[in-house]
């Protein structure tokens, strides 16, 4: 019967034991619920525009579209001719400003499906929206790097390395953005 009473007594000790498991982890999913829903009753309250990052606060995440802090210190001049401005200006804002419109939705899911961002925590149209408006700014920055870089570009290839660079640069930028929103990063390393 010592078997017996060892056998029932080991038992309830692993009862016990899977009983505090679980009353811990209703805890911490309780926990959990209660940080998520102070998140999203919090809503976005504030949106702030720089030449150098674009960032949106209370949406768990920065999206930078461009130049960081440290890239701007190693600029000179962001002065560019004006007939050369306006020509390659003239030609890519409409062309990226369609990509923009055209791709920018899909671009924004298939990240966000990629880095486990819910699209409900996310308004891809205030995100294409603010990048359409530093398209400007960007084509200058460009155009600028390509003077000082004394690169040597007909006018037809200015625009296209130009026009990829910023396609290059949403794409990393929405990475970066999905990246700080990745819900599988928030709860996976307890």
């Amino acid at each position: 019967m010592n078997g017996w009473n060892q056998y029932v007594y080991n038992l309830y000790q692993r009862i016990d034991e899977q009983d505090r498991t679980i009353r811990s982890l209703e805890t911490r999913i309780q926990q959990l619920e209660n940080h998520t829903n102070q998140q999203s009753h919090q809503g976005l309250e504030k949106v702030e525009y720089h030449f150098d990052q674009l960032k949106i606060e209370n949406l768990n995440g920065t999206l930078h579209i461009g130049l960081t802090p440290e890239d701007l210190n190693n600029i000179d001049d962001f002065s560019v001719p004006e007939a050369n401005n306006s020509m390659v200006k003239q030609q890519l804002l409409p062309e990226l400003d369609t990509y923009l419109r055209e791709n920018g939705e899909q671009l924004i899911r298939d990240l966000a499906v990629q880095h486990h961002v819910p699209m409900d925590h996310i308004d891809s149209n205030l995100l294409i929206e603010d990048m359409a408006k530093q398209l400007p700014e960007r084509i200058a920055h460009y155009e600028a790097e390509a003077g000082q870089n004394r690169q040597e570009f007909s006018q037809e290839q200015l625009t296209f390395h130009i026009g990829e660079q910023i396609k290059h640069e949403i794409y990393h930028s929405l990475t970066k953005y999905m990246e700080g929103n990745d819900q599988s990063n928030e709860y996976g390393s307890s």
